[in-house]
């Protein structure tokens, strides 16, 4: 396995990566058809594919033509096989509804290093480095240093785009991290992932004026680190609260009143917050405590199997 170094000083925030964006920095046009649009970005991406030569840098990517589907180029080189997944667009509203969008995206993407650490869940917070490129080869955005992004948003914390924040489970996070003494830290084995990404799951019709609107656009991304994630601070942590087990979390709703399950503070709807109903009191060195039962050992209904937080007649 390649193992890779970077250092980096943390900061936060991201310039184009996120959702939404201010007009400013946007070229807003008329919205067209999804699967139109997709039909000629793939056809884009793969003519790029068959006609250009990658070389892997260290802190981004270089792209150079080549002779059509010669053995030098990304789609036919063996160095970092080139792969490919179908994704659905998984972005959500702020009213808890998908984005209106049916067409199945074929994504290419090469794996430059699988990562020496785990596979982040689709609803963590990770730690990214970037840089991002147009397919005219040209760079329109990089954020070397590192930052945070999570979905959705949370806190300071900013939702990216859907084909950015999916990838990525296809690589997992650094094996190990150093501190350089100065302010800056090493990441030891950091996942690495070339993506290609049809504009329906990048900024589609709000293109910036770096890329521009219904374009397909490259990403060479480093996972660095990854946060579990309690999204409505209800004692829970994210992942367990897909109650229906179909790796969809916005269609878990047990009291039916809209909010999915990891954005509801009371998941049955008793009246009880979730938090309050998986407390419990133990008392150490002659002190009543208060704390949280694990997830695992939340006790369930009397003469059933159903966690007590999630049966409005169980208390």
């Amino acid at each position: 396995m390649k193992r890779f170094f970077i250092s980096v000083i943390i900061l936060t925030g991201s310039i184009f990566l996120t959702n939404c964006k201010s007009d400013d920095d946007t070229n807003r046009v008329e919205i067209r058809d999804r699967q139109e649009v997709y039909e000629e970005n793939i056809d884009e991406i793969e003519t790029f594919l068959k006609s250009n030569k990658i070389e892997i840098l260290e802190n981004g990517v270089q792209f150079d033509s080549v002779a059509f589907e010669s053995n030098q180029s990304i789609w036919k080189q063996s160095a970092y096989p080139l792969q490919s997944v179908v994704l659905k667009n998984d972005t959500y509203t702020s009213m808890y509804k998908r984005i209106d969008d049916n067409v199945e995206y074929t994504v290419y993407y090469m794996i430059i290093n699988e990562g020496g650490g785990e596979k982040p869940f689709i609803h963590d917070n990770v730690f990214t480095a970037y840089a991002g490129y147009s397919l005219s080869k040209s760079t329109f955005d990089s954020q070397p240093f590192g930052t945070w992004s999570g979905y959705p948003a949370n806190g300071s914390v900013s939702e990216f785009i859907s084909g950015y924040r999916q990838i990525l489970q296809q690589v997992k996070t650094t094996s190990g991290v150093i501190d350089n003494g100065d302010g800056t830290y090493s990441y030891e084995n950091p996942g690495r992932v070339v993506v290609f990404i049809p504009s329906g799951l990048a900024y589609f019709n709000t293109g910036t004026i770096a890329i521009g609107s219904y374009r397909p656009i490259i990403f060479d991304i480093k996972l660095i680190a990854l946060n579990e994630v309690d999204h409505d601070n209800d004692g829970i942590l994210t992942k367990y609260e897909d109650i229906n087990g179909n790796g969809n979390l916005w269609d878990d709703d047990t009291d039916g009143d809209g909010k999915p399950n990891f954005l509801d503070v009371d998941d049955d709807g008793d009246g009880s917050t979730t938090r309050e109903e998986i407390t419990y009191e133990v008392v150490e060195n002659g002190e009543t405590i208060k704390k949280l039962y694990k997830f695992e050992n939340i006790p369930t209904c009397p003469g059933g199997n159903v966690k007590k937080h999630l049966d409005k007649n169980c208390q």
